[in-house]
């Protein structure tokens, strides 16, 4: 750190007094030059810093992850709910299809059980309701297992799965998974495995 320091004096003699009686103005500036960091701050601060990174951003992607899951368990829910209320609405039969391949997965309402989401809109009076794998990644879909196959369906006459009930299961890489169930009377719930903390109920 660098002090400098100027000093003006005046030095002046008043009417009616003694010489030695004098006023004395003094102006005195002094101008400090900012202190920086030294290496060893600059270097327990990178520290500190690589240390709050390695904790909080394995942390941030798991939060992402634990997001995604849930995101895909409910909008799958929310597409079964959709599909009964349209089944009711129409007064026929309303399917969600689920399809998978090596790189993607999707489902879809639809109003056959023959539609591939994969290739086909599925859309019904030009309206599709579908999820894709795009949107939830590193979600994987592990199970779509009903009584008739990969898809449910809901009547449109009480909104019932009778002979389509079943379970879709999405799962992370580290094995925390969350499942849709679907039973014959058309009740859709969700449930969640031990290591997850997703706010679903535990499977049993």
């Amino acid at each position: 750190m660098a002090n400098f320091a100027f000093e003006l004096s005046s030095i002046c003699a008043l009417p009616g007094r003694r010489q030695s009686q004098r006023s004395v103005v003094r102006l005195r500036l002094t101008v400090r030059r900012g202190a920086g960091f030294s290496l060893l701050e600059l270097l327990v601060t990178l520290a500190v810093l690589g240390i709050i990174v390695a904790v909080g951003v394995p942390s941030f992607l798991s939060m992402l992850q634990n997001s995604r899951l849930s995101g895909a368990a409910q909008e799958s829910y929310a597409l079964l709910q959709y599909a009964r209320s349209d089944a009711l609405r129409a007064g026929e039969p309303r399917y969600v299809v689920w399809q998978q391949n090596a790189d993607n997965w999707c489902a879809a309402v639809a109003t056959t059980s023959t539609c591939d989401c994969l290739t086909e809109s599925c859309a019904i009076n030009d309206v599709s309701r579908r999820l894709d794998a795009a949107d939830y990644g590193q979600v994987a879909l592990t199970n779509a297992n009903f009584v008739g196959g990969s898809y449910t369906a809901f009547d449109g006459m009480r909104g019932l799965a009778e002979g389509h009930a079943g379970t879709v299961s999405y799962q992370l890489p580290n094995t925390a998974e969350v499942k849709v169930i679907v039973s014959a009377l058309g009740r859709v719930r969700m449930c969640q495995s031990a290591n997850f903390s997703g706010g679903f109920p535990t499977c049993s």
